[in-house]
């Protein structure tokens, strides 16, 4: 019997759903196959699966999110953007492709189309507590820290027994310096027996405890999570850093070699080690982890800084034009700051100074939206101290020590690190680097407690460090604040004032990426501080005269020997040629001059400021009409 057509429709029909709902079956246990894979760790059997499923049509909303997600742990960002945007087009009122998309985006820090994407996922669903979560965190990325800290509460809010949500609260808090609120959020954390797994609370509680300067507590904490995690990478890369910022560079390259035997894969090691071997003087192998960071993650912008200050990337031309290329587009002003800073330092090293301007003049003007200038805070400080101890009254000694203090004071990058260098050379001296000792004690003092003498409070936290020291440099360039104290009241101290060009001394403070220096952003700003340092010492002179020698590094590098005999003579050192090597010290150097003193001596750091004339136009109409300054304009 022939079947007519109707009849026919109806059983190709019967036979199509059929075979649909066997593919379904088909594709719904091959998808619990590949999560039973992905759940007992065998990644590469459910990429498998994952990739055949697409292959064959299916393209389902759990398909797409399952595979975009096995490939943005496994580090595949370019394959879960494309499964995404996918997913996102087929399945526009789901939310959490947006949320996972949006991360992955923020760890590009293509921070606006993150949070255009965070945006729209809180506008299909309101209450989704997660969305909530990575707003904030992008918020935090883009350093909007109380907006972040409210956006928190309304996922906490939502979802209170969530630890992870009051894990970043207490680290938006560590951020605004909230220190004990932070610890209190963390300690209810740590006594939560519903937490099994404690090791970031307490990676962060280290962090906290660091911050607030209790470095041993700290320490400790850190020693424990490893003890307890031993495979945990964060951990080591911490107690590195720890280490690092005490200046115990030994304890510190060895603690991060450990780590980077465990888990080879953590680019951030490398540059820790790299930073490690600069501050030791071994620059080749500084230069060749540095390197090795970037081939593990070429975002890594703090790599590409430290690696510009004494690396033109010549021998590595495939990081160089991505350094040169990248878009800033959606990054945040630090990553700007430091990318900005990177390029300019190239452009310098290949003379191609309007470029190499144009790139100092962003850099500056992004680091100083987020570090605004405390050229204020310096020039009222001094004149507070000045107006409390310049006097011509005469202070009784109050110590006969036989103790040598050597306070290294001036303007960054005056060339006190190399003068620092030379006088290291000296086998009875003990450099106590930056220190605050100083600054600490003042912040104190009361004239009307004899007890506390800052003379002999100093000289106690000295031999507390340094029990055997007779020769002690103190390289707290602003210490030229407290000239008057250190001229009434210390005993047996020179006061070495480091004097430079003042134009080149103010372009490579511009071109350095000071932290803690915000005015360091502002060329007017850098020439006021100049001068207002120069005038005071040149008062304070006046009285102080025998304590004090001036030391001029364009003089040095012009004509060492005669120069370096003048400082050792005044010192009253017995005279020695090692002076001359002053590349030859083997103690660590921790300031931004860290590589070039590893060089011998040398004048090609002289008028580079005529490279940059345009630029450093404020600087010289403040300079011209200073009577002592002007000399140094023709």
């Amino acid at each position: 019997m022939i079947k007519g057509f109707g009849e026919n429709k109806k059983a190709n029909c019967s036979n199509l759903n059929s075979n649909k709902r066997e593919n379904f079956s088909y594709s719904k246990k091959q998808l619990n196959l590949a999560k039973y894979y992905v759940s007992s760790g065998n990644k590469i059997l459910a990429e498998k699966i994952y990739s055949q499923l697409i292959k064959y049509g299916n393209k389902s909303y759990d398909v797409l999110f399952s595979y975009a997600l096995l490939s943005r742990h496994n580090s595949k960002f370019i394959l879960a953007k494309k499964l995404l945007i996918q997913s996102i087009s087929d399945y526009p009122n789901q939310v959490d492709h947006y949320i996972l998309l949006a991360e992955i985006l923020r760890l590009e820090k293509n921070f606006s189309k993150a949070e255009e994407l965070l945006l729209t996922a809180s506008r299909i669903n309101p209450r989704k507590s997660n969305t909530l979560y990575n707003l904030s965190l992008l918020y935090r990325d883009l350093d909007e820290k109380d907006k972040a800290l409210g956006i928190i509460n309304k996922a906490i809010k939502l979802m209170p027994e969530n630890f992870v949500y009051k894990l970043l609260k207490a680290d938006l808090f560590k951020d605004v310096n909230k220190f004990s609120d932070s610890e209190s959020i963390l300690y209810d954390l740590y006594l939560n027996e519903n937490i099994k797994d404690k090791k970031d609370i307490m990676l962060m509680l280290s962090t906290v405890k660091k911050l607030d300067s209790k470095f041993k507590e700290a320490e400790n904490v850190l020693l424990e999570i490893i003890e307890n995690y031993p495979k945990f990478g964060q951990a080591y890369l911490n107690l590195s850093d720890l280490y690092f910022e005490q200046k115990l560079l030994k304890k510190a390259k060895k603690i991060i070699l450990v780590g980077i035997d465990i888990n080879p894969q953590m680019a951030e090691m490398y540059v820790n080690l790299g930073i490690i071997y600069r501050n030791l003087g071994e620059i080749n192998e500084a230069k060749k982890y540095l390197l090795k960071a970037l081939s593990l993650n070429k975002n890594l912008f703090n790599s590409y800084l430290e690696l510009s200050n004494f690396y033109d990337f010549s021998d590595n031309p495939k990081e160089l034009k991505y350094l040169l290329n990248m878009s800033l587009s959606g990054l945040n002003n630090d990553d700007i700051t430091k990318i900005s800073f990177s390029r300019g330092n190239i452009f310098h090293s290949q003379k191609l100074f309007s470029k190499a301007a144009e790139h100092y003049r962003q850099a500056n003007e992004f680091k100083g939206k987020d570090y605004p200038s405390n050229k204020k805070y310096y020039l009222e400080k001094s004149i507070e101290i000045k107006d409390k101890f310049y006097n011509n009254e005469i202070v009784k000694k109050t110590d006969n020590s036989n103790q040598e203090l050597i306070f290294i004071v001036g303007m960054p990058r005056s060339g006190s690190t190399l003068l620092e260098n030379i006088l290291s050379l000296n086998q009875k001296v003990f450099d106590l680097g930056e220190t605050d000792i100083l600054p600490n004690i003042m912040k104190n003092y009361n004239s009307l407690d004899s007890e506390k003498n800052p003379y002999r409070q100093y000289l106690n936290q000295i031999n507390k460090i340094y029990p055997k020291a007779r020769i002690t440099t103190d390289k707290n360039l602003f210490n030229y604040m407290y000239y008057p104290v250190i001229g009434k009241y210390f005993e047996n101290s020179k006061i070495i004032l480091c004097l430079r060009n003042p134009l080149d001394n103010i372009i490579s403070i511009y071109r350095s990426n000071f932290i803690k220096l915000h005015f360091s952003t502002s060329i007017k700003d850098i020439t006021e501080m100049y001068i207002h340092h120069y005038d005071l010492m040149m008062l304070y002179s006046k009285i102080f005269n025998k304590s004090l020698l001036v030391y001029n590094y364009d003089n040095l590098v012009i004509n060492p020997t005669g120069e370096i005999k003048k400082i050792i003579d005044c010192l009253g050192w017995e005279w020695s040629e090692i002076y001359l090597s002053p590349h030859k010290s083997k103690r660590s150097v921790f300031t931004a001059s860290s590589e070039q003193v590893r060089n011998p001596i040398h004048s090609r750091s002289l008028k580079v400021w005529k490279n940059y004339e345009d630029l450093l136009k404020p600087a010289y109409d403040l300079i011209k009409n200073h009577r002592d300054l002007k000399k140094f304009l023709n």
